[in-house]
């Protein structure tokens, strides 16, 4: 396998892609902070992408999966995988769009909404953001690279 010979788009969406799998499980996306009225004591739980979503996280693990396939794609043969580039601009495009949908509405983690229960966002929800993007970004350009230009 020979790295040297990605461009720009497919590096970034692969370095996107294995970001997105690492924040994923290892920082908190949401928390959901129990006040006094709730507990004996003030506590705070927070839960990964993995343990938040129900649909969005499978999606994710998609999208960073193709964005690592488009790179073992390219670098793997001489040839650009175009529909592959714009499978994986479309996968991060969605992916983007459903973290700022659960940044918008964070999910409730199992507790109903009320008084003394606060659900916020953490760290890791706008790092998957940035990941996402990445991976959206990265996977449209590889997609403009790979198209033969029309100069004669």
């Amino acid at each position: 396998m020979d790295m040297s010979w990605l461009n720009r788009g497919e590096k970034i969406a692969g370095v996107s892609g294995a970001l997105l799998i690492v924040i994923m499980f290892v920082f908190p996306w949401f928390a959901v902070k129990l006040g006094a009225g709730v507990v004996a004591l003030p506590n705070e739980r927070t839960r990964d992408a993995w343990s938040s979503y129900g649909f969005t996280d499978v999606v994710l693990l998609v999208t960073a999966v193709a964005a690592i396939g488009l790179v073992l794609l390219a670098a793997a043969g001489r040839s650009r995988p175009t529909l592959a580039s714009s499978l994986v601009a479309g996968l991060g495009l969605a992916s983007v769009v459903l973290v700022v949908i659960s940044i918008i509405s964070p999910p409730t983690l199992g507790f109903a909404s009320g008084p003394g229960i606060e659900h916020s966002r953490k760290i890791g929800v706008w790092l998957g953001l940035l990941a996402a993007l990445g991976v959206a970004v990265g996977g449209y350009m590889a997609a403009q690279e790979d198209e033969p230009s029309s100069d004669p």
